[in-house]
């Protein structure tokens, strides 16, 4: 086991006894630039008026690049960030302020009266979020609490913002007279798509979101702080908003063990077996001392562990659990549950239970390649794939350059292989992906830590490939008793019919020798068979046909 210190002061609304509306804080979205004469006119009044409203309103600013390309320092610190914004609104003209995803005019309209009608209007959220830029002044981490503060369902976002609160520049930048710029946007974490929250949550619901951003183009890193807020998507709505502090809150619940994530374990899967790693965090205000950790796939046999230690508020363990097998098929379900924290009942119980999806692993055929966009570490980035016998048969990297690789896949039996990616530096890199076919993807993934594990399967050419053969059909799938087989032979040729798991063992063998051209029609007695998912191929001469066999 591991033991996981996340080093942020806490941040967590107040514990309620009894969950109502909030008070809202509205937010004030401004697209700007500093090449804009009358976004220099009018923003002065504008901040003024914001500044004397802290107590009920946020802003976060946008620079834009224009009238003048290019001369928004602002701007090039994140074109990104910036523009994904401008798309997200429409916006064809600055300046232009939306209060809570609303309202769409110049700054010069915004008016007590407008800032106080938004602010009386309830919030179904509570926001905090606490900020902790690290001592040697390098990276900003954030931690977010979003609560329910009474029923609420739509296509809700969680934006976390990084911005700079106040910039004075000695000479304006832009060739206007603005020299002061607040609350400007320097990233939004993790993109500017923000995270996507539960579709529907009850009063006590939460979410907490942690990030983390190696800060680049500061002015004065001091006037750092964040802004989270919460929108639908759909109607662009912005529920409710909040600003950052470095002072840690308390907890929403007392006892409180959540079962984070799970890794280690394959999403994509052949061999019927994995070993899982969960991590549990305390987000209550006790320590958690023990818990009892149960799990088992597509229901089957349940095993458990037991875990005891001390965990503070946020505090997270790793627990490396003992492998499990299965029948594999298409969609596996492995189910992890939290049960009887230090002892007793947990006063939030709606986070205990995790269920991590496990697909039936891919049959590559036809070229297959690994795919790499590196990061700007390259260095920290290996793979290498095992037969299912453990050996390593295939590895690649570390690299000396970032930017995209390919790397053509050069297994040649059938088996069930293990795809392994490493990140010394512990944070992933920016995209992978195991491509075969069709431009067909067995899985992919990005930002994944340490490592990352998946599993596909090597068969033979595909259907589309087969020219001795036609109209090919396979009857039923998934099969019970008795799989039927009938296709039309182009010409005289040699007939082989063969079934086996995806580790390559053949369960099932059937050569009827030359047969002439025609239609032809078989049946496998399937009735032996496990339930699970199996190859089956078909030898015609020199040509092979194979699809994916589900047994139910």
């Amino acid at each position: 086991m591991k033991k996981i210190t996340i080093l942020l002061c806490t941040i967590l609304l107040t514990g309620y006894f009894g969950i109502a509306q909030s008070q809202r804080m509205v937010l004030a979205e401004e697209l700007t630039s500093a090449t804009c004469p009358p976004c220099a006119s009018q923003n002065p009044d504008f901040n003024t008026l914001l500044q004397a409203n802290t107590d009920i309103i946020t802003s976060i600013k946008y620079q834009m690049n224009w009238p003048v390309a290019g001369g928004d320092p602002m701007y090039l610190h994140n074109p990104a960030d910036n523009n994904a914004r401008k798309s997200y609104y429409s916006v064809n003209s600055i300046p232009v302020v939306f209060l809570d995803g609303g309202f769409n005019n110049d700054p010069r309209f915004v008016y007590q009266s407008t800032i106080d009608a938004a602010a009386n209007i309830p919030s179904p959220f509570s926001i905090q979020i606490q900020h902790y830029v690290t001592p040697d002044e390098d990276s900003i981490y954030l931690t977010t609490l979003i609560e329910a503060t009474e029923d609420i369902s739509g296509n809700l976002v969680a934006h976390n913002v990084v911005i700079e609160n106040h910039i004075h520049f000695s000479f304006p930048p832009g060739g206007t007279s603005e020299k002061d710029f607040y609350n400007v946007m320097k990233k939004m974490l993790p993109t500017g798509n923000g995270t996507s929250m539960p579709s529907s949550m009850v009063a006590g619901d939460y979410v907490i979101y942690q990030y983390a951003w190696k800060l680049e183009n500061i002015y004065d890193i001091d006037e750092l702080s964040a802004v989270a807020f919460v929108q639908d998507n759909t109607s662009k709505d912005v529920h409710q908003a909040g600003n950052s502090s470095t002072e840690p809150l308390i907890p929403a619940y007392n006892l409180d063990a959540e079962v984070l994530m799970v890794t280690n374990a394959t999403s994509a899967n052949c061999s019927g077996s994995t070993t899982p790693f969960v991590t549990i965090r305390n987000n209550g205000g006790t320590d958690l001392t023990s818990i009892t950790i149960t799990y088992s796939i597509n229901g089957g046999e349940e095993q458990s562990y037991e875990w005891s230690g001390n965990l503070s508020f946020l505090e997270t363990e790793l627990i490396e659990l003992s492998e499990v097998t299965f029948d594999v098929a298409d969609i596996n379900v492995l189910t992890i549950t939290g049960i009887d924290p230090n002892g007793t009942d947990d006063d939030y119980a709606t986070n205990n239970i995790l269920d991590y999806e496990i697909t039936s692993a891919s049959i590559l055929t036809g070229t297959s390649i690994v795919f790499l966009t590196l990061d700007d570490n390259p260095e920290e980035t290996t793979w290498e794939i095992k037969n299912s016998s453990g050996e390593v048969v295939q590895s690649g990297g570390p690299y000396e350059t970032s930017g995209q690789k390919i790397e053509p896949i050069t297994v040649s039996e059938t088996d069930c292989y293990e795809f392994i990616i490493y990140d010394a530096g512990g944070n992933g890199t920016e995209y992978y992906a195991v491509v075969y076919g069709n431009s067909q993807i067995a899985f992919d993934g990005s930002n994944f830590g340490d490592l990352e594990r998946n599993e596909f399967a090597y068969g033979t050419v595909s259907i589309d490939q087969i020219k001795a053969i036609a109209d090919m059909n396979v009857y039923p799938n998934p099969a019970s008793e008795k799989l039927n087989l009938s296709f039309y032979m182009t010409e005289q040729n040699n007939v082989e019919v063969r079934m086996t798991d995806l580790v390559g063992k053949t369960l099932i063998s059937d050569n009827h020798g030359i047969l002439n051209a025609g239609p032809q029609q078989f049946s496998l007695n399937t009735s032996k068979l496990r339930a699970g998912i199996y190859l089956l191929t078909i030898n015609v001469g020199s040509e092979v046909y194979s699809q994916k066999i589900s047994i139910r």
